[in-house]
């Protein structure tokens, strides 16, 4: 199936003689776009000009273009070559050691950045103004053309991540490299990798074998699974890392979430038990003894490794989820508490960390963990990774320590998209974080002041891995010689990376959903192009009542992507009918429709949630409904539902907000009626509706009834601390 490619739309809006910075189509979006007429071509006598401080970056552009069939050559000086890609780091760099400029004209493009990694976000940017194919496919017939501009950008945050759990679930190096690339494409700069945790110990220490031995797998005969990095492994992926301008953070877990330690070194432990590695996820009690000076000798001798193997500033100690029961006791950590005169459990958790970071110090590295961390008396350069409780950020901020944010409310991908019958296995404990919901959200805390949010250093998404411990069917079936796994962790991923990227890099006053969505249809040619799998989103899908049923209308997000649809009530496929204009049915209910990309990729069923209105017949005929992520999050704003037909003569009408599923309630400010954009009636009062309600009825008096005229409600709602929540709007005739 033939995609509609960047390159058709950007020829299209030239020839009209401009070309928007929305039509760029570029992710994240860029801070400054001025467009101009023309177009600069890209052939095999096109020559990359980069001095020796750019060699890789050049390299590598070469090898973007060579993926799409491009024999660029690359060059100290233009030397008088009609056709130029000249990178170059600027003289006198800005503040923002990221940024870029990107000048295309119809006989050369400049990349100019502040620094090396600059130049590499300007690549990036590049990349994604030319047609999709140059992600992968083939580019037979296609013009490699890129539409004259001039780009000023830069990132919002310094801190741009992603965290893989490779502990629970094993990924190897070729998925990691290509995670990373993911990464690169979206401009993010940090991978966190979960090397350590309950369920596997994954990098190899030269002085503890047992760590990797023991501790890399689990179960036993044909069930025994798992693996590890050498320190060979972990050299190549550091230094595909550097390629791609990336900083690996390894996160080695303590005191808590150390089983696979303390199943091989078992001195490791309060008791000195032997366990075995666990095959099932949960949170153990068992912890590493902060009494014992042995296992400050262990830990040391760990991470002297460690930053051995890994060059960036960072390394994750974890610290959340402690359980003190083993502690409690423990005579080991009952004296080293008298001894420091710590008073209780969470200071000698807060002891150990600061032991930690002045070991790490000695490294020239800086520590950073979860938000538990905070709770145990904060090591004073100790960065925070605010993950469920955002009060933590703002604590930590304020006392001057650097805080990326991780919440579990937009950032945990892990969760499903939605709660659709068909999503693949995922965590429950959250509500499901839609596309829109990651992208709903800003990093730094409105509560606080301008110097206080430069504490804060960004954005994280996480992707843990557990499900593969609960639904063994979801790992990869050796025999197969299959990728599953990857198939499965790119699904969760994508496209949600891309909303977490733009969060992070572009201001927030310049970003908007319906924008970002608009460009992102063209991002998922991209993912294709790049052999990455990836959610598709289900159609756009609206409904409107007629007088003799309903009139349907459908479209696709996916730009390319087809709209297959039924109406007898059967879930559609790939070979459903194809929508091409609007649907007349009888009953919604029976309407189901999927976006198609391929006979092979396609998304979840749409389909109108059930009609509950009948079970609050007392309140009226149905006039709408609010659905879970379409409801403004905490700020008023106003929802339009047609009432042509329903109010249908003068009188005191009545419209009821019914709450029916969802993690928030409704929260309503006024209700108005609206004819020919004129209010005429208007009740204004606060009321709610959830597991409780409160005032959710408002009365509306029509004086004079226009027949033939179009009447709509108009109502400003919220949900009260998050937009999940769902319901049922009625209205009825009172007087």
């Amino acid at each position: 199936m033939k995609r509609l490619c960047v390159l058709a739309v950007l020829v299209l809006v030239l020839f009209a003689g401009f070309v928007g910075a929305d039509e760029m189509n570029v992710i994240p979006k860029p801070v400054e776009v001025a467009s101009k007429a023309g177009v600069f071509d890209i052939s095999d006598d096109t020559v990359i000009v980069a001095g020796a401080d750019l060699r890789g970056e050049a390299e590598l552009l070469a090898d973007y273009l060579s993926a799409a069939g491009l024999d660029v050559s690359i060059a100290g000086s233009a030397g008088g070559a009609a056709s130029v890609i000249e990178l170059k780091v600027a003289e006198e760099a800005g503040e923002n050691e990221e940024g870029y400029t990107l000048i295309v004209d119809e006989d050369e493009i400049v990349i100019e950045g502040a620094s090396a990694a600059g130049v590499f976000y300007g690549i990036q940017t590049l990349r994604q103004l030319l047609p999709a194919e140059v992600y992968g496919g083939g580019g037979e017939g296609v013009k490699w053309q890129v539409p004259c501009v001039r780009i000023e950008d830069e990132p919002s945050y310094p801190w741009r991540g992603m965290m893989l759990d490779v502990s629970r679930y094993f990924m190897d190096k070729d998925y990691v490299k290509r995670y990373m690339d993911m990464m690169a494409m979206h401009k993010l700069n940090v991978l966190q990798l979960h090397v350590v945790d309950d369920a596997g110990w994954r990098v190899e220490i030269e002085k503890y074998p047992k760590l990797t031995e023991v501790g890399a797998f689990r179960g036993k005969g044909a069930d025994r699974s798992g693996g590890y990095y050498t320190k060979e492994d972990i050299r190549e992926i550091v230094e595909y890392a550097n390629r791609l301008h990336i900083e690996i953070v390894p996160e080695i877990e303590m005191p808590a979430h150390a089983m696979s330690a303390l199943c091989a070194y078992p001195w490791l432990g309060c008791t000195g038990e032997q366990f075995e590695m666990p095959t099932k996820h949960w949170i153990s009690r068992e912890i590493m003894c902060a009494g014992r000076e042995s296992t400050y000798e262990f830990v040391e001798d760990v991470l002297s490794e460690v930053v051995e193997m890994f060059p960036g500033r960072f390394v994750h100690i974890g610290g959340d989820e402690a359980r003190y029961d083993r502690w409690k006791q423990c005579e080991h950590c009952r004296k080293r508490m008298e001894e420091e005169g710590l008073e209780n459990y969470k200071q000698l958790q807060g002891y150990m960390t600061r032991r930690v970071e002045k070991f790490l110090m000695t490294k020239d590295r800086r520590l950073i963990g979860w938000d538990e961390i905070l709770d145990c008396g904060l090591a004073p350069n100790a960065t925070v990774m605010t993950w469920h409780r955002p009060a933590t950020a703002v604590q930590a901020a304020k006392s001057g320590n650097n805080v990326v944010m991780a919440l579990t409310g937009h950032a945990y991908f892990d969760t499903p998209e939605s709660g659709l019958p068909g999503e693949p296995p995922a965590a429950t404990w959250l509500p499901p974080i839609s596309l829109k919901k990651a992208y709903q959200w800003e990093p730094a805390p409105k509560v606080l002041s301008e110097a206080e949010k430069k504490y804060i250093l960004g954005g994280h998404g996480c992707l843990w891995t557990d499900q593969f411990l609960h639904k063994p069917f979801l790992q990869d079936m050796k025999v197969l010689a299959e990728k599953r796994s990857w198939r499965y962790v790119d699904y969760l991923t994508l496209p949600r990376m891309a909303a977490l990227a733009e969060v992070v890099w572009t201001p927030e006053k310049l970003r908007g959903w319906e924008d970002f969505a608009a460009r992102q249809s063209v991002q998922y040619g991209r993912y294709d192009g790049a052999g990455w799998h990836y959610r598709v989103p289900v159609p756009e899908v609206e409904k409107k009542r007629t007088a003799d049923g309903y009139m349907i209308t459908a479209s696709s997000p996916v730009a390319g992507a087809e709209v297959r649809y039924t109406t007898d009530g059967r879930y559609p496929t790939p070979y459903s009918d194809v929508y091409g204009g609007p649907v007349k049915v009888d009953d919604p209910q029976k309407f189901a429709a999927i976006t198609v990309v391929d006979r092979r990729h396609y998304s979840l069923a749409f389909q109108f949630p059930p009609d509950v209105s009948k079970q609050f017949a007392e309140f009226g005929e149905k006039l709408g409904e609010w659905e879970s992520g379409k409801v403004s999050a905490g700020t008023y704003s106003p929802v339009k539902f047609d009432a042509t037909g329903l109010i249908n003569k003068a009188g005191v009408y009545e419209v009821t907000f019914m709450y029916t599923s969802g993690q928030q309630r409704l929260d309503i400010e006024k209700v108005e009626v609206i004819v020919n954009d004129k209010v005429v009636a208007r009740d204004v009062h606060h009321g709610f509706t959830g597991g409780q309600r409160k005032a959710n009825t408002y009365r509306l008096k029509i004086d004079d009834f226009e027949t033939g005229a179009n009447y709509f409600v108009r109502a400003n709602v919220m949900g009260d601390t998050g937009d999940d929540s769902n319901g049922v709007v009625l209205i009825k005739l009172v007087e």
